[in-house]
């Protein structure tokens, strides 16, 4: 992994991954590495982000890997009681990047945000649209070696970047908590998962 990857991004938004000097965190099943900090620049101003752990998401019935996730959090951020939910409510930059190591259909990826959105909201009222805007930025089927990174800046909105390429910026912040709830909700695709992307975090 390079010493800095950068994701160019709407607004002259730039993830830089710091040096390798700051530490990394690893993966233990697939041993792939990530900074323990990043930065963030965008409209002049910079952010720097620390990792609030790393997971592997694996299908429960087959323990098939189906992607590493790491999350990030605006550095010296304070959760509290759920570590989860207050996560996803914090409005402060952070942000989550995906590794799939399988390939699958559009419509499962789609549906593996879709369904756990779902179970965590009764009522989608309040960010359908911005919704719909997001699953049709995935056009075609996922495959193996995808980079998914989604960065949530205060005052800019969430953009999301597939394989280095900006796929658009949502401004709802309420969308930003509802994709949040896929791994941090009271109902989290994983809850083994989501005390792995907490374990930094944890007391």
């Amino acid at each position: 992994m390079n010493k800095y990857v950068r994701f160019a991004s709407l607004l002259a938004l730039v993830v830089l991954m710091m040096p390798w000097t700051a530490g990394a965190i690893v993966e233990p099943e697939t041993e792939m590495e990530y900074d323990d900090t990043v930065t963030i620049e965008t409209d002049g101003a910079s952010h720097t982000l620390a990792v609030t752990g790393v997971g592997l998401r694996e299908k429960t019935f087959m323990k098939v890997n189906v992607y590493v996730i790491v999350s990030y959090v605006a550095e010296g951020t304070e959760l509290k009681g759920d570590l989860g939910v207050s996560l996803l409510e914090l409005d402060a930059p952070k942000m989550i990047r995906m590794d799939l190591v399988r390939g699958f259909s559009r419509e499962k990826l789609v549906n593996a945000f879709k369904d756990v959105i779902e179970e965590n909201y009764e009522d989608q009222s309040a960010f359908a649209a911005d919704m719909e805007t997001f699953f049709a930025y995935f056009k075609k089927d996922a495959e193996e070696e995808d980079i998914l990174i989604f960065t949530y800046i205060p005052g800019t909105g969430l953009n999301t970047v597939l394989n280095g390429e900006d796929q658009g910026l949502i401004t709802n912040f309420e969308f930003v908590k509802a994709l949040w709830t896929v791994w941090f909700g009271e109902d989290p695709a994983s809850n083994g998962l989501k005390e792995d992307l907490l374990a930094k975090v944890a007391g």
